[in-house]
């Protein structure tokens, strides 16, 4: 067993000259636990609503990724089928020309589809909004709290 050292009644007590949580009054004590209580479930709250909105923003580029992938394969069948019928149907008449057509129509339909990409990616909110609102207003309320106090 190992001697306390000088001047010590108990011999888990910590050096001297350390700071002991008990030194401290108890009010400052409680205010103390209560504020780290209250900032640890502020930072709890915000980093949940980022994981949450971060599973939301996984799952639905998931399902579109998906749909893309269905739409596309079935899209590429269905339109090499019709071209060709197209083509044998007109390849008497018009040869090349039924080509030339065919080939204006898609890309035609091709630049329809990347301006409608491009304004819906306009449009979308960006990922995680609501979370950088919340860290915002934080930032707001604290520099508004503490932020006039400097001096």
């Amino acid at each position: 067993m190992r001697e306390a050292p000088a001047g010590s009644d108990r011999p888990d007590a910590p050096p001297p000259g350390a700071s002991d949580p008990g030194d401290m009054p108890a009010g400052i004590r409680d205010l103390l636990a209560r504020f780290v209580a209250s900032a640890a479930g502020a930072v709890e709250t915000r980093v949940q609503l980022a994981a949450l909105e971060f599973a939301q923003e996984r799952e639905r580029a998931r399902d579109r990724l998906v749909l893309v992938l269905v739409a596309a394969i079935a899209g590429a069948l269905a339109l090499l089928a019709l071209n060709a019928l197209v083509v044998v149907a007109f390849w008497d008449r018009f040869g090349w020309m039924s080509l030339a057509a065919l080939t204006l129509l898609w890309l035609a339909v091709a630049a329809m589809a990347a301006w409608r990409l491009s304004i819906g990616a306009q449009r979308e909110e960006r990922p995680f909004a609501a979370t950088l609102a919340e860290f915002e207003r934080d930032r707001a309320w604290l520099s508004e709290r503490f932020g006039g106090r400097r001096r």
